[in-house]
């Protein structure tokens, strides 16, 4: 006699639903775990089952208990990224290229898939092919995003010029002139990707949203012609926004694309017709147990003593927290007099190691136990100017890297092949045994405050978002990257940069000034020099919480991180990408030098400081109260029942 597990008779039983997750950068793995946990501890009569297919690795959906875990990284392409803030246009429209040119063999493997487990329902956030192969399958799907890639794409074609980080030490050009690519050449393949989301038949628009020309007719590609000379949005796209986010019904929609005719659905002579759903926020919600809970004395004390805060510096009335967060970026702090010799032997070193270009957040890392990543650029290739026009053409998306390392190639189709996702968060590292690197790593731009009315298109209130100025330094700062950094093995470590004076530093007033005074602390990710004040979160750490005990929040724009300060109504001052059109509107000068950042710190912690004192309050006088679920988790379960609700309409008779 078979013995089965509970766990085996409900996935048998279970309805099966399918989300689809880009691996292009962490905020999609924060929104897809959120919301996939909100549908798992839906109380139905039957409880849905999950099957969570990306090129993300497992450990970044640990929070998704009894969801089922696919590697694929055929599933959509990347965003070529060089350094954590660079798009590399030409890249990129060559990753995309190879991508289409094997697009069909990938969509038949996972039409095939579908089929095979019985899937009821796709999501996805936000990969087009997903969407062509529920179609193909004869099964709905829904898009669950702010943006699509055909948008991000399109605007590949803009006349803005990104300058930024252009040249290494000892003047060494590090990336290829920002060229923008002609719209001849990117209209082919981005039709391809529109087509691809024109076959999603629900919309989830989250907040932060851009034009989903998809599924809106009102507002058509390229992207470019929604922007202003100001590389901002056009009064007619800010309209657009608005009636989309407020009154979505009122927005001209195309067509339902029908299903195959051999399908049930495509026997269903009145298929339901698209819709968009405006969405609350999705995102982590921060740990909820006294023990644990950032809104707690115990729960804060606990996260400061994971970074070695002396206890001492604890209390939040006496000490403010400045969190740095910059998804994986490693910023070595200029050296002090007693560093110098040391600085200049790492210097004279960095002079003679090859330089290997990273993908960035586009980089699709493997959970396996390969020595290579499969999306590493080649060291010859990172060395030199890379030329205008695009190199030969790859026969596969993940032939960026054109090493011996094998990928393996799409599986053959087997239902039991997803593992079960089992292991909640710890403070524990044992989810990261394979994966050396931090889970913010694969943060992603796709979260942007738009240009409309912040309390008009979002569901609650929204941090201070404070632009960060050129640093009144005179001397500018030189990046590299450094190829020793890798996770677990792999060189592919996202925007490994290094940031060096030219000249030596020989006194205090020359290093980095962030904190307004001696009452603040700073908790960096990862450095290997720490400042005064500064202490270092451990590699496990839950960034939820960590967003939570901040007075101020300093990173990179995205999703992830934007969705958790805004939970978390800590203030944040951010920098930017812009080349990806969904930061439309949040312009801001890079700044990754030893600049004065003291008053933006400052400015945004005083503006924040009330809402900030008032969540503690509140949250903590919850958690005492015995309150488990927040009123975030409660907008969105109540969105997983709109999905579960929608899903069933499709199959009512069948």
């Amino acid at each position: 006699m078979i013995k089965m597990t509970f766990l085996d008779l409900t996935s048998m039983n279970a309805p099966c639903y399918v989300y689809y997750c880009s691996g292009h950068g962490f905020g999609h793995a924060t929104r897809v775990s959120a919301f996939s946990s909100a549908l798992l501890q839906l109380d139905l009569p039957e409880r849905i089952s999950i099957h969570i297919v990306s090129s993300a690795p497992k450990h970044v959906f640990a929070d998704c208990i009894g969801a089922q875990y696919r590697y694929a990284d055929w599933i959509d392409p990347v965003i070529v990224q060089p350094l954590a803030y660079r798009v590399d246009r030409q890249k990129s429209v060559q990753v995309l290229k190879a991508f289409l040119k094997n697009k069909d063999s990938f969509l038949e493997t996972e039409r095939q898939w579908l089929i095979s487990i019985n899937a009821r329902c796709v999501l996805s956030d936000a990969a087009f092919l997903g969407c062509i192969a529920a179609k193909a399958a004869g099964i709905p799907s829904i898009l669950v995003t702010n943006f699509t890639f055909d948008s991000v794409y399109s605007y590949l074609g803009t006349d803005f010029i990104d300058e930024q980080h252009s040249t290494q030490l000892g003047d060494t050009p590090a990336l290829a002139p920002d060229i923008p690519i002609p719209h001849s050449t990117l209209e082919p393949l981005i039709a391809q990707i529109h087509d691809g989301y024109r076959c999603a038949d629900l919309l989830l628009l989250l907040p932060g949203q851009i034009p989903i020309p998809s599924f809106s007719n009102q507002l058509h590609l390229p992207a470019t012609n929604w922007v202003d000379s100001d590389n901002r949005f056009t009064p007619q796209a800010i309209a657009h926004l608005t009636r989309l986010r407020e009154n979505p019904s009122e927005c001209t929609l195309h067509e339902h694309v029908p299903f195959p005719p051999n399908t049930a659905l495509g026997r269903n002579l009145e298929p339901l017709s698209r819709k968009v759903l405006s969405m609350p926020l999705l995102v982590r919600p921060p740990s909820s147990s006294v023990a644990r809970s950032p809104y707690t004395n115990e729960g804060r004390a606990r996260i400061l003593a994971s970074a070695n805060v002396p206890a001492e510096l604890h209390d939040p009335d006496t000490t403010k927290i400045l969190v740095v967060s910059f998804g994986g970026q490693v910023l070595s702090w200029p050296r002090r007099k007693q560093s110098m010799s040391s600085a200049h032997e790492d210097r004279n070193a960095s002079r003679i190691k090859p330089i290997t270009v990273a993908i960035g957040l586009g980089i699709n890392l493997k959970d396996t136990k390969l020595n290579k990543s499969r999306l590493e650029v080649p060291l010859e290739t990172a060395s030199h100017v890379i030329p205008l026009t695009l190199p030969q053409e790859l026969r596969d998306h993940r032939d960026i890297d054109p090493q011996a390392t094998v990928s393996p190639p799409p599986p053959v189709v087997n239902p039991s092949g997803s593992p079960v996702i089992s292991s909640p968060r710890t403070s524990s590292l044992q989810h990261h045994l394979e994966y050396k690197g931090k889970e913010n790593e694969f943060q992603s731009v796709t979260f942007s405050p738009s240009r409309l009315g912040t309390e008009r298109t979002m569901p609650s209130p929204l941090m201070d978002i404070v632009n960060m100025p050129a640093s009144p330094q005179g001397a500018a700062p030189t990046c590299q990257l450094d190829p020793d950094d890798s996770i677990g093995g792999v060189n592919s470590r996202l925007g490994n940069m290094q940031v060096r004076d030219d000249g030596d530093l020989e006194d205090e007033a020359r290093l980095p000034q962030l904190l307004p005074d001696s009452n603040w602390i700073a908790i960096r990710e990862d450095t290997s020099d720490l400042p005064a004040n500064f202490y270092l979160a451990p590699k496990d750490v839950y960034m939820p919480d960590l967003t939570a005990i901040a007075d101020v929040l300093l990173g990179k724009l995205g999703y992830g991180t934007v969705a958790e300060c805004i939970d978390a109504g800590t203030p944040m001052v951010y920098i930017s990408r812009p080349l990806f059109i969904e930061e439309l509107g949040l312009r801001i000068l890079l700044e990754n030098g030893n600049g004065h950042w003291v008053e933006r710190v400052k400015e945004a912690w005083q503006k924040a400081r009330a809402s900030k004192e008032r969540k503690r309050r509140v949250k903590g006088a919850e958690l005492s109260e015995g309150v488990c679920i927040s009123e975030r988790e409660d907008e969105i379960r109540r969105m997983a029942k709109v999905v579960v609700e929608w899903v069933g309409e499709w199959w009512k008779d069948g």
